[in-house]
């Protein structure tokens, strides 16, 4: 008699004796077979899980070896945290990480024996996972993650252009144009900037309000703007210019020029140059044909007169220094220092005689 190759069930031949038992034994083979075949169905059957989110329970029917398969519908959200199955540890495959469990999601995982460091495990099916969302992925185009599969992405990457990055970064492929630059780190503000001129600053961009005359060579700021005078240091003379506030400078420093003729000797006295007040005398030469008795206009008083006729008239002012008095005759005639010439604001009148005249 033979027996079948998976089951061992007798199988008579044409010469056998056929008993009972034969077939009440090949029946029993057939009945345990089926019945461990109903049992690793069941366990195929999506039951929902007991326990916690990370302490899963399930009804195993069958016996764990290696690449038995249990089912199960998640209860809770475990959010990635190490799980259990029945007390062994549920890992994704091939690793020791806990997979995503999501509430109301279905699962197949299987055992392994020599997982665990020889304490078995649980490996989850590999399926689609990830934490993965429409605004995540680029527009129309598909993707699944821990929930759902098939999912469309909304990602809307039309402004990825190059004249959307600063100078120097590529993102996605998309180098940055040298136009598109920086400017947080900016620190101008437009009182310091002349006015007209524009400048970026965190991105805004802004114009400048500092005042500044251009275009006309005779443009200058009134003198109640400026800061001018003249000082002497290290030895030498300089005349200096302090810029208005609101501009260049703002008053930080000096605009300065080494003048060593910039002294109050060099100046005539009245007069003010760089804030420097001069005293030097000065001195007015005219010369002329003066007539007796008619005044001559010089626009000035003289110190000094002398009219050569045909008597020598001198005229000075009184100066102790010179021993000179305020009338000195010299050649043929007489008269007094009354008669021959008398001195005015704006010039001089011989009545002595008339003739050339020299005069300071």
């Amino acid at each position: 008699m033979q027996l079948s190759t998976n089951y061992g069930l007798k199988l008579p031949e044409g010469t056998d004796n056929v008993k009972r038992q034969d077939f009440i034994d090949n029946f029993s083979k057939i009945d345990s077979v089926m019945k461990e075949h109903d049992t690793h169905l069941s366990d195929m059957v999506y039951q929902t899980a007991g326990g916690s989110a990370t302490v899963i329970t399930i009804t195993i029917k069958g016996s764990l070896v290696n690449g038995y398969p249990i089912t199960f519908i998640a209860s809770s959200n475990n959010g990635g945290a190490a799980t259990t199955i029945n007390g062994k540890k549920l890992y994704k495959p091939g690793t020791t990480t806990s997979p995503n469990l999501t509430a109301g999601k279905a699962y197949t995982v299987w055992y392994n024996s020599a997982g665990d460091n020889g304490n078995g495990c649980f490996f989850i099916k590999a399926s689609a996972e990830g934490d993965a969302i429409a605004a995540n992925v680029l527009a129309g185009k598909k993707f699944s993650n821990d929930n759902d599969t098939g999912l469309v992405g909304t990602l809307d990457l039309s402004s990825l252009v190059s004249g959307n990055i600063k100078s120097g970064i590529t993102i996605n492929g998309v180098s940055g144009n040298a136009s598109v630059v920086d400017t947080a780190d900016a620190t101008v503000l437009a009182s310091q900037m002349i006015s007209g001129t524009t400048a970026y600053k965190s991105g805004t961009k802004i114009t400048g309000t500092m005042p500044f005359v251009t275009g006309d060579a005779n443009a200058h700021y009134p003198a109640n703007q400026l800061s001018a005078g003249a000082y002497s240091g290290d030895g030498v003379n300089y005349a200096y210019m302090g810029v208005p506030n609101g501009n260049y400078l703002n008053n930080i420093a000096w605009i300065k020029s080494a003048q060593p003729d910039l002294l109050a000797q060099n100046i005539v006295t009245g007069k003010s140059i760089f804030g420097l007040n001069g005293n030097a005398t000065r001195s007015t030469y005219t010369t002329g044909v003066c007539t007796k008795n008619v005044a001559v206009e010089l626009g000035f008083r003289p110190k000094l007169v002398i009219v050569d006729g045909n008597l020598l008239q001198v005229y000075s002012e009184y100066d102790s220094s010179l021993n000179m008095g305020f009338y000195k005759y010299t050649g043929s005639g007489s008269g007094s220092s009354n008669n021959f010439i008398s001195i005015s604001d704006t010039g001089f009148t011989s009545t002595g005689a008339g003739g050339k005249f020299i005069c300071c």
